[in-house]
């Protein structure tokens, strides 16, 4: 039944890397034992994007007294609206990447698929991702055609700008701001898939929304977003789709402050409540390919082909987008709290792995200062922000 009973010390001492939720039902002793307790969910493990913990006896001042020996502490700003998640769903409908059709076929696949989890048996991915087909081909081609778009006008400035023509390498870059635009727009779009699972998940707590729809709603966004990631079935928990399911944004920022090791600002952090922007991706994230060349020249110089210079940079992108903490982190937070958390120590790591295949570049980058390898860092966030993948400009001979 995947349920463990624990208590005394097996409560603060068990390692379960698969552990997604926690039911307290027992006076906890102390600060120490608090902290121990509730930081069993932190493991990570394949499959696993949510972690809930409900807490049934213990003074909510209590723990938070307990954590704030860990960290600066916080104080809620206002009141939840829940109709925000209603914004966000109004969002989601108005890209037309899906409509109603999906939403009541996904609807049928996961009532069956809760009788079969009612039955004993696994759910079948089969009907549940027929269900999201339409919406992710529609997504794909959409994307690969703004790209493409982004990639001819790239191809345009590049021309223009060589042979000294102001006024069409203008146009061109007029042309590819419109389609950087909507890759942005579509991009968020994604984010709001995530965002909308996340912020359903939180406001359902708060009281009976009194809108079953929505629960259908949430589960079909949470599955679309990992299929438009590109998640393989095997790794997604179909129990978290059909039943309700829980989850939690990853903390922001650097290593923890403790009593011995106090944060630099004295200031407690506002707890904002979930609004229906989120994060909007920069219009300009798809840079010029021209450019991109010209930061990786400036950084390697000629100690290797451009080609290699991109195809590591492409490699070093996509290692760290498997990184899921790091994405949900840039999915989530403005760019300056990214470059605060997971991310720099995520891309050094991915340089580590590239050392087999590229070890001079890599190894450019592990013995330069610290200025190099932030410029590096956010070249890769660029890339991944923007969904990119760096390939040569077939137009442009002799790239720098």
């Amino acid at each position: 039944y995947r349920l463990m009973l624990v208590a005394d010390k097996f409560q603060t001492g068990f390692d379960q890397p698969k552990l997604v939720a926690m039911y307290v039902d027992k006076k906890i002793a102390n600060e120490v034992e608090i902290v121990q307790t509730f930081s069993r969910l932190n493991r990570i493990a394949p499959g696993k994007d949510a972690t809930f913990i409900i807490d049934f006896v213990n003074d909510p001042k209590a723990v938070r007294a307990a954590f704030e020996l860990y960290d600066a502490g916080a104080e809620v700003e206002d009141v939840q609206d829940p109709n925000v998640i209603y914004e966000i769903r109004d969002q989601l409908d108005a890209e037309g990447i899906f409509d109603s059709r999906d939403l009541e076929a996904f609807k049928a696949a996961r009532f069956t698929a809760i009788a079969d989890i009612a039955g004993a048996k696994e759910p079948q991915h089969k009907a549940l991702y027929a269900a999201t087909e339409k919406p992710t081909r529609v997504f794909n081609e959409k994307l690969k055609s703004l790209h493409d778009a982004v990639e001819t006008w790239e191809n345009a400035f590049a021309k223009a700008h060589d042979a000294g023509d102001d006024a069409g390498a203008k146009a061109a870059d007029h042309h590819r701001r419109e389609y950087a635009q909507q890759v942005s727009k579509l991009m968020s779009f994604k984010r709001g898939l995530g965002r909308f699972s996340r912020t359903y998940t939180y406001i359902a707590q708060l009281g009976d929304l009194g809108d079953p729809d929505l629960e259908n709603y949430a589960s079909f966004a949470k599955l679309l977003q990992k299929r438009l990631d590109g998640e393989a079935p095997e790794n997604i928990d179909l129990s978290a789709l059909v039943l309700t399911g829980f989850e939690i944004k990853p903390r922001d920022g650097g290593a923890a402050p403790t009593p011995g090791n106090p944060t630099a600002e004295d200031e407690k952090p506002l707890l904002m409540p979930v609004t229906a922007g989120g994060t909007e991706g920069d219009p300009d994230d798809a840079r010029y390919l021209q450019e991109i060349i010209d930061r990786l020249n400036k950084l390697f110089g000629e100690a290797a082909p451009v080609r290699d210079q991109m195809a590591f940079a492409n490699q070093v992108t996509a290692i760290t987008r498997e990184n899921e903490i790091v994405m949900a982190q840039i999915e989530n937070s403005s760019r300056d709290l990214v470059m605060k958390g997971n991310l720099p120590g995520a891309v050094e790591n991915a340089v580590v792995r590239a050392l087999s295949s590229h070890q001079k570049l890599a190894t450019i980058l592990l013995k330069s200062d610290r200025q190099a390898m932030n410029s590096f860092i956010d070249l890769i966030y660029q890339l991944t922000v923007a969904n990119r993948v760096l390939e040569p400009i077939s137009n442009q001979s002799g790239a720098r």
